[in-house]
């Protein structure tokens, strides 16, 4: 007897070791793929930032760099002005993670973004290893983040241009941002793989794990997914919608009558049919939320059966979300001007019928199988995650169609990327267990009815497994392995695309330039140094001119500057400093104008054709001269009003 306790432990051991070497290799192979092509960019540099979209990432970290300085107030992030609604938790963090260690910001932002990745990867792999018992495929974490959306078959681009600023792509172009949105997504596909590997069934039948552990697993993954409410709205939001419609789904399949059914079909018809009615009435947002009534019926099924756990995981999700809920709401209640503009400033942003579906060709293979994989193995945990799944991607990858009308191709980005990293596991379950059952020649066992965690449980299996569902299996199994094959062109273009686009460099000679001729208004001890009042409010702005980018004094100084994102938060005197700015772009400086709206400082360059050397009027500060392409140039501090 101990002889075999000794080569059990033994097994399990070597079990753990190589699922541990699994987790590692695809963690390594995750670098290889996402960060490789970047780091071995010309001039690559941690405190470079990625020269990806930038419009919007300058905007979030702009955001770090305010609370890096010490300026934790919720304000518009350059002029530090007014009031920021947008969620801004992660970037908070990042300021404060700067600021503790004395970090760069930019090099922060890429650190910590991809530590976020790297956990959602070993999230993942942990998934695979549990759900098929074989440490081995543990290697496949990473496979997720380069599974394309046949961009470069239909457009010969490694993304979908869609109407407007629209783009649909796969993860790798969601996550490679490393901003809010990205590292909101991470948690959110570790939380959906935490909820699945302790409540799916494992493939000898057993209950995956204890009562008590399954249940703190719920409620603290239902935190993590609410505090994504802080974060990033959208990847919130998608996240809610996939965990209450699985629950729902799994709900009615097991508990639920025909008139329970009917009852969702009804709820579903209604939301459709009125949803425009809804946000006319009561506002996007609203809307949003009464899309998921049609899984209500199936969710008070779950409740009614498991009371405390699932009571106790929607208390901790509505605490974990409700900072930026209340604020939000509040704020238009109050009819703030930003949020009133920010409600109805989605237009055209709808992702095309075929467009979609074949972007979601991949994860939609996979949920095909496992649909038909749990009718025929009665196996209701994959019934209701591919069932739950197809309708929350769908409801909200079309809310144009509904009335909430909320950038919908952003909901089919985080659908996308949440889908396609949890359905690849439970895809390798199926294949594993129909391979198994065909090998044993014998039909499926009857596994542990239920889980207490409520969101998916153990089913019954007694269908018979012969020769034809075999070969549906293998055949369906193929495909989706062509599919993924092909769609891997996109990730092959994109990483030529990060490669070739490098990064931007915050210590060439403007940039230093810059820095040294605005030390005077940030050196501590100085008496031209610009500050916050105790409300984070600035009340001297700094101008520059169209040679200098906003994006640059905001990094490098991070001093209250005349700028702002329009989609992202107003400042004060938004109407006039939008009127300056504008000026900007002619060429032109309104002195009077800016003198109007705070702005009390300007920074010139001489190197700049259209720079504003014989148009601004003030006293010189200080000045910095640095190389311009070979030939000698100055930035000018200049004091412009009293």
């Amino acid at each position: 007897m101990s002889q075999q306790i000794a080569a059990k432990k033994s097994r399990k051991n070597w079990q753990h070791l190589v699922s541990a070497a699994a987790i590692a290799l695809s963690g390594l192979m995750y670098w290889v793929l996402q960060v490789r092509p970047l780091t071995t960019s010309t001039g690559f540099s941690w405190q470079n930032f990625r020269q990806y979209f930038p419009y919007d990432q300058y905007s979030y970290l702009a955001i770090a760099v305010n609370v890096k300085n010490g300026n934790m107030a919720a304000v518009e992030p350059f002029t530090e002005t007014g009031t920021n609604h947008y969620p801004r938790l992660y970037y908070v963090f990042l300021g404060l993670l700067s600021r503790l260690f004395d970090t760069d910001i930019i090099a922060t932002w890429q650190v910590a973004g991809l530590a976020f990745q790297f956990v959602m990867v070993a999230a993942i792999s942990w998934l695979l290893i549990r759900l098929t018992g074989l440490p081995v495929l543990g290697v496949l974490g990473f496979v997720p983040s380069i599974i394309g959306t046949f961009a470069v078959a239909a457009t010969g681009n490694w993304h979908h241009s869609l109407d407007n600023h629209g783009v649909l792509w796969g993860a790798f172009g969601v996550l490679f941002t490393l901003n809010g949105e990205s590292a909101a997504l991470s948690i959110a596909v570790t939380a959906i793989c935490l909820l699945i590997g302790v409540t799916f069934p494992l493939l000898d039948g057993r209950a995956p794990a204890g009562a008590k552990v399954r249940t703190a697993v719920v409620i603290v993954a239902a935190a993590a997914v609410g505090a994504l409410a802080n974060v990033q709205t959208y990847s919130f939001l998608t996240a809610v919608y996939l965990l209450v419609y699985a629950t729902g789904a799994y709900g009615l399949l097991n508990y639920g009558r025909k008139w329970h059914t009917a009852l969702s079909l009804g709820l579903l018809a209604a939301v459709l049919l009125g949803g425009t009615t809804v946000a006319e009435t009561a506002g996007p947002l609203v809307t949003l939320m009464a899309g998921l009534l049609a899984a209500g019926p199936g969710f008070v099924l779950v409740l009614l059966k498991y009371k405390a756990p699932v009571i106790a995981a929607c208390v901790s999700l509505a605490l974990a979300a409700s900072p930026t809920i209340l604020g939000t709401l509040l704020g238009l209640a109050d009819k703030d001007d930003f949020l009133t503009y920010r409600e109805l400033s989605s237009n055209a942003l709808g992702v095309p019928l075929w467009t979609g579906v074949l972007g979601a060709l991949v994860p939609l293979l996979m949920l095909g199988l496992i649909f038909w994989a749990g009718i025929v193995q009665k196996n209701k945990a994959w019934l209701a995650f591919a069932v739950g799944s197809a309708f929350a991607w769908t409801l909200v990858a079309s809310n144009d169609l509904w009335g909430a009308n909320q950038e919908p191709y952003r909901f089919w980005i985080d659908s996308f990327t949440m889908v396609t990293a949890a359905a690849v596991p439970v895809f390798c379950q199926v294949a594993v267990r129909s391979w198994r059952l065909w090998r044993a020649g014998r039909e499926p066992q009857p596994a542990v009815a239920e889980s207490p965690a409520g969101s998916a449980a153990p089913a019954s299996t007694g269908a018979g497994f012969g020769r034809r569902p075999a070969i549906i299996v293998a055949s369906a199994s193929v495909a989706v392995v062509v599919a993924l094959a092909v769609s891997l062109a996109d990730y092959s273009k994109f990483s030529e695309y990060v490669h070739d686009y490098g990064t931007a460099s915050f210590s060439d000679p403007q940039a230093l330039a810059i820095k040294s001729a605005a030390l005077p208004l940030t050196e501590p001890g100085s008496d031209m140094r610009v500050t916050v009042d105790g409300k984070g409010q600035a009340s001297e702005l700094v101008m520059f001119d169209p040679c200098i980018s906003p994006f640059r004094v905001k990094a490098l100084t991070g001093l209250p500057t005349a700028f702002y994102n329009l989609g992202l938060a107003w400042p004060k005197n938004e109407k006039d400093i939008r009127e300056i700015l504008v000026q900007r772009s002619k060429g032109s400086f309104a002195q009077l104008a800016a003198e109007k709206v705070d702005i009390r400082y300007v920074l010139t360059d001489t190197g700049c054709p259209t720079g504003w050397q014989g148009q601004v009027t003030g006293a010189k500060i200080s000045e910095a001269t640095y190389s311009n392409g070979g030939q000698p140039a100055t930035i000018t501090l200049w004091k412009v009003a009293d």
